[in-house]
């Protein structure tokens, strides 16, 4: 253990036993891992013996004086629990951490999910973190890491390989850990030193977008901060941080680890939004949407409101989801909107997990497609010198719209194309026109509509 730990006061001592203790761990015959209840990782080459990685940890900076760090913040939510008959892999062990150690912003609850498979030498490490403020924050999410290669601080390498996207540290023995569902975008390593876990550091380590030199540690051992770009986050809006880590006997070795994590995690993704359209037609709407994998998927949440109204969200239907599977799954709802007096309509889905977990889907707007054709009474009548004609499309056609004056000279051509199916409306600018009765007429493939209107100078 670094000197430092021996100083530590007795009172936080046993806090960080409490937290510690019970650590849950698993050892896949190539691989050890152990998860503490206070958000610590630590990695073996063999059966929790040899360590190779002392500690990693997730980092969630959200300014240079909050970030969300193991030292300061990171207290337990749920125990850390071995999953008895993991779904999705051979060994699972879980881990839910929060602020509370520290009550200080950002305020955020991160789900920790370790995946194994039997003899593979690497970790499929998911961490799910939840906004719990009351606002909407920016966060650059990311990891902390001390190694202990070979199971002694001090004298390894680390360094960024940027062939293969992944932080090695290597003495005899190599260890790698790598980004897989967000791009890493800046690596900081630098010698152990009592007093580096502050928020201002942190944040300007996370976000510094360099990555440093191969750095080969002194007698205290190398810390490493890994940065990934900010990504925004609303109140109760979460996602999933997914990475790699390897052991290996040599730098290939390792490399091949680290590929074999990504294609499990190529697998185990969760709920995979790979599609999610709206089509309007005759006053219903059709909603088609797609999932490539699901876990743990209750089921989907359609939302509406209008393209207008800024928060006027509204839960209109439930779709029960799959489950977890890794077929292609395809869902579909129609949405009546005949009486709901909106010209655009905003859809979005909340995937909820059978936990109570969600997240948002992408909105899309659409236009409303009218059931007939029909054209307005402009707007004001009578009017000087400009007017709006307003008229509904049902079908894709092409229109001209034209005005006429009383001894029925075309006067104006305000539209002559094709046209959209949906809610139109131009404005008729009369200046040089003199006072009098106009007529403007509106002409499709499928019927003509006409109407006066008046114009007072």
């Amino acid at each position: 253990m670094k000197s430092y730990k021996f100083f530590l006061g007795f009172l936080l001592v046993g806090i960080m036993l409490t937290m510690d203790v019970a650590a849950q761990s698993f050892y896949t015959g190539a691989i050890g891992v152990t998860q503490s209840n206070g958000g610590r990782t630590r990695i073996f080459s063999d059966n929790l013996t040899t360590r190779m990685i002392d500690r990693i940890s997730i980092l969630v900076g959200v300014s240079p004086t909050q970030v969300f760090d193991y030292d300061q913040d990171q207290g337990s939510l749920i125990n850390a629990a071995t999953v008895s008959s993991p779904l999705l892999s051979d060994f699972e062990v879980t881990s839910t951490i929060n602020n509370s150690y520290s009550n200080l912003p950002p305020n955020v609850v991160v789900a920790i999910n370790l995946y194994g498979w039997t003899n593979g030498g690497f970790i499929l490490a998911k961490m799910n973190v939840l906004n719990n403020e009351p606002t909407t924050i920016n966060a650059v999410i990311g990891l902390e890491i001390i190694p202990q290669v070979d199971g002694a601080y001090g004298g390894e390498t680390v360094q960024w390989d940027p062939t293969t996207q992944t932080v090695f540290m290597n003495k005899t023995k190599w260890a790698g850990v790598k980004l897989l569902s967000m791009a890493q975008t800046s690596l900081r390593v630098f010698e152990w030193f009592s007093g580096f876990a502050n928020d201002s550091s942190f944040y300007s380590w996370l976000t510094q977008g360099t990555f440093d030199p191969p750095y080969t540690a002194g007698v205290e051992g190398a810390v490493a901060v890994l940065g990934t770009n900010p990504v925004e986050l609303n109140p109760g809006q979460s996602i999933d941080f997914y990475f790699g880590i390897a052991v290996g006997t040599s730098q290939a070795s390792c490399t091949d680890n680290i590929n074999q994590s990504y294609s499990k995690y190529l697998i185990i993704v969760p709920v995979e939004l790979t599609s999610f359209t709206a089509e309007a037609s005759a006053n219903m709407v059709n909603l088609n949407w797609s999932t490539a994998t699901e876990t743990n998927n209750h089921g989907f949440e359609i939302q509406r409101k209008s393209a207008d109204d800024e928060t006027g969200w509204v839960t209109i239907a439930f779709k029960e989801g799959a489950g977890t599977t890794t077929e292609v799954q395809n869902y579909s709802y129609t949405d009546n909107v005949s009486n709901l007096g909106y010209q655009r309509v905003n859809y979005r889905l909340k995937q909820v997990d059978y936990n109570g977990k969600f997240s948002y889907s992408d909105v899309i707007e659409v236009a409303i497609v009218p059931e007939d054709l029909s054209l307005e009474q402009n707007y004001p009548n009578p009017f000087n010198p400009s007017t709006k004609i307003s008229f509904s499309l049902p079908f894709k056609d092409n229109v001209t719209l034209k005005v006429f004056n009383s001894l029925g000279q075309e006067v104006s051509s305000l539209i002559n194309c094709e046209i959209e199916a949906g809610y139109h409306e131009v404005n008729f600018n009369a200046a040089n026109l003199p006072s009098g009765i106009y007529v403007y007429s509106l002409n499709t493939s499928k019927g003509s509509v006409s109407k006066k209107m008046m114009l007072i100078k």
